[in-house]
């Protein structure tokens, strides 16, 4: 299911993807934001059950 028809994330466990916590944007190095500037980023990239 595809919320607002926005188009689905891949995941893939193998490659890094981290998520801003402050504005939600995706992006693959996990130092800095590119879009906002914020270091508060998530790794999407961890084993999931």
């Amino acid at each position: 299911m595809v919320i607002y028809h926005g188009t689905v994330d891949p995941y893939h466990p193998d490659e890094s993807r981290y998520e801003c916590r402050e504005c939600g944007a995706r992006i693959e190095s996990g130092s800095v934001c590119e879009m906002c500037g914020s270091e508060s980023l998530v790794n999407l990239a961890v084993p999931r059950e």
